[in-house]
């Protein structure tokens, strides 16, 4: 792939702790930086790899951005702190470049030819200087199964589903499609002066929610739903009810776009401390009731409203 150094429309903000040079999450590094196209930096930030991998990840660096892509390295010294995505992430948006950041985990991946229309729609919608618009980008969580399939279609770059419409879903292949997901596109300034992700958030969990949450108040889509504060789960969303359906319409123009990302499958995470949904949970909902009583303007939020019965279409 030819990359030009040019000016970037997004930084691609992509989190990771390794402990081995031949770690699946290197490995799927590597096919990601091969994958985004010219248009995009991408920020590496390793927060807390074994010497070896960081010295592997400063040359992976070095390597591609000899070769024109734009992409740099954020090296944090927190190797004998518990991982944190929080914190990862708010010190990638801090050293980006570019006026939009996108969350971006390293399991996430679609084809060169998807992150174009993403390149797109942040055009269109012009999130440079319309914080207001900020969305995320659906990620359709796939099973093992699915994941063998989806790379199989990826390295012959076929694209092996759009998820624009329900009847192209692989139901049988993937476990549940998130459309508020943690790849949330939005305002680097705008972010930061917001304070970024709450890094009161430890480990994996909850920590997208509750900065989804903060982002919504200020830039509301639509009414709130009923029982906002309860989480129903990750599953299909069959009513218009809980803080996820809400989340989910800030990815419903994306989805229609084709900009739908897949997460591949990998066995549950076994290092301590990395899962922490329940103390997280707790933690987001504490600041959701806290909220909650409080309103918003729908009218004066800046931002086009979305009828949440197109998001029980998609399902």
């Amino acid at each position: 792939m030819e990359y030009e150094q040019s000016t970037t429309v997004a930084s691609v903000i992509v989190p990771l702790r390794a402990q081995e040079v031949e770690q699946r999450e290197i490995l799927r590094l590597n096919r990601l930086l091969e994958t985004i196209p010219a248009g995009f930096e991408v920020i590496i930030v390793d927060d807390g790899s074994e010497p070896m991998v960081r010295q592997h990840i400063r040359h992976i660096v070095e390597r591609r951005t000899l070769q024109g892509q734009i992409v740099r390295g954020v090296y944090l010294r927190t190797r004998h702190r518990r991982f944190s995505l929080a914190r990862a992430r708010n010190r990638g948006a801090r050293a980006a470049r570019s006026p939009v950041v996108i969350f971006h985990d390293v399991d996430f991946l679609a084809l060169s030819e998807v992150y174009q229309r993403l390149l797109m729609h942040i055009r269109e919608v012009k999130l440079a200087t319309h914080p207001e618009n900020f969305f995320c980008v659906p990620v359709a969580f796939l099973k093992e199964e699915g994941t063998e399939h989806f790379l199989a279609h990826f390295e012959a770059s076929k694209e092996a589903w759009c998820f624009r419409k329900r009847h192209n879903y692989p139901h049988e292949r993937m476990n549940f499609l998130v459309q508020g997901s943690s790849c949330i596109v939005t305002n680097r300034d705008d972010l930061l002066a917001m304070g970024g992700h709450d890094e009161g958030f430890k480990g994996h969990g909850a920590e997208d929610f509750e900065l989804l949450h903060r982002l919504s108040s200020r830039y509301p889509i639509a009414p709130r739903p009923p029982e906002y504060t309860r989480n129903m789960g990750s599953g299909p969303i069959t009513e218009y009810r809980g803080f996820r359906a809400y989340f989910a319409l800030y990815g419903e123009e994306c989805r229609q776009q084709g900009c739908t990302l897949v997460h591949l499958w990998h066995p549950k995470r076994t290092e301590k401390g990395y899962y922490r949904h329940k103390q997280n949970f707790k933690r987001l909902q504490a600041v959701m009731e806290k909220d909650v009583g409080k309103t918003y303007s729908l009218t004066y939020s800046g931002r086009p409203q979305i009828d949440p019965r197109k998001l029980l279409e998609v399902y």
